[in-house]
């Protein structure tokens, strides 16, 4: 009796052994690449991944998590190797591109049953009429960060304009160390990010609705001719600013004015409470336009298809939906309030309230400036946009080239060529102008 247990005992464990192997086998696997490096946001994912795969036993996720400069680098690798992660962080410059070479899978499906029109506008984009990519965020460059006690102390005003920002910045800059404004300078995307709402703000655009090369024109002169101007009262080390030190040089405590998404207030809020609870928020000042133009930009995910590596597609598929919808959407958009803004209308006003008790101290009145994106384009919805009576009026063209350009650096090297080497600022706008043709020639012939 006692032989016969054994081997019911052996036997049920081959059995366990051999239904455990096959589901390890059957167990698909999706690669996950993205560039929200906080803690806070991988403790999220890392939640969100265990919760889908207890849901879902025969899906894997494998998280790779790298910074903003090293995700175009590895995407890039990884699209020539063919080893495309199956879910990844596509930004929209990229989005023609990969969309038209293949490299993308559509998901107006996913779209639909989510419910396109809870999307806030301009922030589903398609190419050629199909959807290639979901946001999961919204992110808002055009907040003016403003330290209340340094205002105060000089008798200065939050500036309206761009006139009343250089002289307040003029104001704030002194022998006691401080600098009264801050900007980036440095050869890298934010950079053009930057230069983009000068521009737009005075009136200009990259490209015209016919998508002709339009960057040597006055609003260009007069963003760069302003940013010669307020650079006296820039730290010196402008010239190699990019992302976080437009966080880490205003949490010095030594800045008065930063125009920067709220991911600023978020880590002064959690790092230096005193200059948290000194700075106000507000929307950036107007510009020759009549118009303060904000760079808002959708954070996207998208789905690699088979022609660069991806495996997994439906599995894929059923996880991205997982994390861009509902509580998960509402929890990723909390790990850093109130820089992440939900791209779901039916989320944000949740999102407003328990960020603002959580996070500001009940300081509401910055998120709800944090997730005003109105008066707002990116570098694939400029071309031929209007600003007229105070608003922005887009022109509905998707420019398929300023991808390139941007990736090029050609909006920061601009920049540098007026900022670091004093070269006149319609000079450098020609330069730019000719070097965005070439790209451009050059990308027609392909």
């Amino acid at each position: 009796m006692a032989r016969t247990r054994l081997y019911l005992s052996i036997g049920g464990s081959l059995v366990a052994l051999l239904m455990s192997s096959t589901a390890w086998a059957q167990q698909q696997v999706v690669r996950f690449l993205h560039n929200e490096t906080d803690p806070p946001s991988i403790e999220f994912f890392n939640n969100a991944i265990k919760a889908f795969e207890a849901e879902n036993p025969d899906i894997h996720i494998e998280m790779e998590a790298v910074s903003t400069d090293g995700r175009l680098q590895k995407v890039l690798a990884s699209i020539n190797t063919k080893t495309m992660p199956e879910i990844f962080k596509v930004l929209p410059e990229e989005r023609f591109e990969f969309a038209r070479k293949g490299y993308l899978v559509p998901l107006d499906d996913m779209v639909d049953e989510i419910g396109r029109d809870d999307y806030v506008a301009g922030s589903l984009v398609p190419v050629e009429g199909k959807i290639y990519d979901v946001p999961y965020t919204l992110g808002n460059y055009g907040v003016l960060w403003q330290r209340e006690d340094f205002l105060k102390a000089k008798g200065v005003s939050t500036p309206k304009t761009w006139d009343e920002l250089l002289a307040g910045a003029e104001a704030l800059t002194g022998e006691d160390g401080n600098f009264g404004f801050l900007f980036p300078a440095g050869k890298n995307r934010m950079t053009g990010i930057f230069l983009s709402q000068m521009i737009w703000g005075a009136g200009g655009t990259y490209f015209d609705k016919d998508l002709n090369v339009t960057f040597d024109n006055p609003g260009t002169v007069k963003a760069l001719t302003f940013l010669r101007d307020i650079a006296k009262f820039s730290p010196r080390g402008i010239g190699s600013y990019s992302y976080g030190d437009m966080i880490n040089v205003y949490l010095t405590g030594k800045i008065g004015l930063d125009i920067y998404a709220p991911r600023l207030i978020a880590n002064a809020a959690a790092n230096t409470p005193d200059l948290f609870k000194n700075t106000i928020a507000d929307n950036m000042p107007v510009g020759p336009s009549g118009v303060a133009v904000k760079f808002v930009n959708a954070n996207s995910f998208a789905l690699s298809s088979e022609t660069v590596g991806s495996k997994n597609v439906e599995a894929a598929r059923k996880f991205l939906k997982f994390i861009v919808t509902g509580e998960r959407l509402r929890d990723f958009s909390l790990t850093v309030h109130p820089h992440l803004i939900p791209p779901l209308k039916g989320v944000q006003e949740d999102v407003i309230k328990l960020g603002a008790a959580q996070t500001l101290g009940g300081r509401e009145e910055i998120s709800r400036i944090a997730f005003d994106t109105s008066n707002a384009l990116d570098f694939e919805s400029e071309a031929g946009a209007q600003f007229k009576d105070g608003a922005v009026i887009r022109s509905g063209v998707v420019n398929p080239y300023i991808g390139s350009i941007v990736a090029r650096d050609i909006p920061a090297q601009v920049v540098q060529r007026v900022v670091l080497q004093g070269e006149d600022p319609a000079a450098a706008a020609a330069w730019g102008q000719q070097r965005m043709q070439a790209i451009v020639d050059d990308l027609k012939k392909k």
